[in-house]
């Protein structure tokens, strides 16, 4: 397949085997060629020079159910191409798969270079960034197949960490729409060893599922962030909100809304769930979110400092 070498009366598995094979010769001899015949019982392939009389034919064999090269010119007449059509993102996936296994993070300036040492072409940054996209769907799965594992997946994290707490809700088609998790090893610590605060916030998720990914993080007693739990939603609305708070109360036991204190910004419906279902708790708001609002129209290096001054004051006069 590296180098291959056609002759009359070669054999082949299949018609996707024999297309691969002249690609594979494109590449490795660097010339283009075309399909001029594409089909599933003949395959015939040419130069794209006018001057070159290279052509390779081959059709299916139906008493040996095998593909056959029948005719074949292998002479290229033509200069070599720094450019080639069968250079794409599928064919570098291919290439290329086992390396970005072992190392998922390889750059794309390295892995145009070694591209470039092995065909002798040039490719663009958009064609490096769809293999490796595809070569993502080829170690991992593809996305779409993930969501069917997601019961599995919930099975087996509860079996290897006990008192976890998992809820996967879809919609009346049986599609995914939420997902609950708050692992055990999580939950006991943040019962043991952290204070009764917790920091809610979310982002946006990107992918196949747009969504939101909602987070409960706790601080310990060497201010270090403990992650509590998290969920998956469809967005940041009083409904799922209030869906995720009525999970996380009796996860850590939360019975009483006077010993607890919740940080947040300003989100509308996170305010109104907070407040329904925890009405004499302490919620107070993230500075950090306070001070992006702030600077928009009060910039300057003195007035942050004195917006973090007053937040961290202890008394009023202070």
């Amino acid at each position: 397949m590296h180098d291959p070498n056609f002759k009359v009366g070669m054999l082949f598995g299949t018609a996707n085997i024999f297309r691969k094979t002249i690609r594979a010769h494109a590449v490795k001899h660097r010339r283009d060629v075309k399909f001029q015949k594409n089909g599933k019982h003949r395959v015939r392939a040419i130069c794209k020079s006018e001057a070159c009389n290279w052509f390779v034919y081959a059709s299916w064999l139906s008493d040996h159910k095998t593909f056959q090269i029948k005719t074949l010119c292998n002479e290229h007449m033509c200069a070599m191409s720094f450019e080639n059509t069968f250079v794409n993102s599928r064919l570098i996936a291919e290439k290329y798969v086992d390396q970005w296994r072992v190392n998922p993070d390889r750059s794309f300036a390295g892995m145009s270079a070694q591209l470039r040492i092995d065909t002798n072409m040039d490719d663009s940054k958009w064609q490096l960034y769809r293999a490796r996209h595809a070569v993502k769907g080829m170690i991992d799965g593809a996305v779409k197949e993930q969501y069917s594992k997601l019961r599995e997946y919930t099975a087996e994290v509860m079996r290897i960490n006990p008192d976890t707490t998992i809820l996967l809700k879809c919609d009346d088609n049986g599609r995914f729409q939420r997902m609950y998790i708050c692992l055990g090893a999580l939950k006991q610590r943040w019962k043991q060893g952290c204070r009764p605060l917790l920091g809610l916030d979310g982002c946006f998720t990107k992918g196949y599922h747009i969504g939101q990914l909602i987070t409960a993080i706790g601080v310990d007693a060497n201010n270090q962030m403990n992650p509590v739990a998290y969920v998956v939603v469809e967005a940041e609305t009083n409904d799922t909100w209030g869906w995720f708070l009525d999970q996380l109360a009796p996860d850590l036991e939360l019975n009483n809304s006077f010993a607890i204190v919740w940080i947040s910004d300003k989100q509308k419906g996170l305010i109104n769930a907070i407040v329904e279902m925890f009405p004499n708790s302490e919620h107070r708001f993230c500075v950090k979110h306070l001070y992006n609002n702030f600077k928009a129209q009060h910039r300057g290096l003195l007035l942050k400092q004195i917006v973090w001054g007053a937040a961290k004051a202890t008394t009023e006069q202070e």
